[in-house]
């Protein structure tokens, strides 16, 4: 029997941070995307809800009870786009899993087998912008989650955060000319979290 699959809507909980970046993941994936050729909204509607939001959101940092509504109502914005979206990939994937993963969007894991994680792998750690990380990671089965921690130096190991995706997790707020140490463990299954991984090494600029 052909199983149709769907598309996560688990984005509407991400942090004020990964939200952003989940967003221009989608804006990446559904670019020249041959599968989806006829978005409910425009790309250039996404990328300026997303510039959008990432202004309020640097905004409302400075604190105050304005600038703070104004960050939650472009975030809520930018997430009614994001279903929209959401709901037109599913649409037309189905069964795709293929095309419903080149849209940016994650599918919803029907797998309720409850087993040991296995170790993730780093595959690279790249320097896409400054004071950031971009990190690729092989996809554990069954994990929900990844989270990461880093240490600079002889320095103590320190959270860096519980992201959704494998491929793409971007680490930010890193001082340039600092070489981080980097290790990545899998959230889920029946012992709720793996081993850390090996340790990465990378400069950031």
């Amino acid at each position: 029997m052909i199983q149709n699959h769907r598309v996560s809507m688990a984005f509407a909980r991400l942090k004020d941070c990964q939200i952003g970046i989940f967003a221009g993941g989608v804006n990446t994936g559904l670019t020249n995307n041959a599968f989806f050729p006829n978005l409910p909204v425009s790309l250039a509607d996404l990328s300026a809800a997303t510039d959008a939001y990432w202004t309020a959101h640097v905004n409302s940092l400075g604190g105050g009870r304005p600038l703070t509504a104004l960050k939650r109502a472009a975030r809520d914005k930018l997430i009614s786009i994001l279903r929209d979206e959401a709901h037109y990939v599913q649409s037309i994937a189905k069964n795709n899993l293929v095309a419903l993963l080149s849209s940016g969007f994650t599918d919803i894991d029907r797998n309720t087998a409850q087993s040991a994680l296995a170790h993730p792998f780093i595959k690279a750690v790249l320097n896409q912008h400054s004071e950031q990380l971009w990190l690729r990671v092989k996809r554990v089965p069954n994990a929900r989650n990844y989270q990461v921690r880093i240490k600079a130096g002889d320095g103590d190991w320190v959270d860096a955060g519980v992201h959704p995706q494998a491929r793409k997790i971007v680490l930010t707020g890193l001082t340039p000319g600092t070489v981080y140490q980097i290790q990545v463990r899998a959230l889920g299954g029946r012992t709720n979290y793996s081993n850390w991984s090996m340790t990465a090494t990378k400069m950031a600029t």
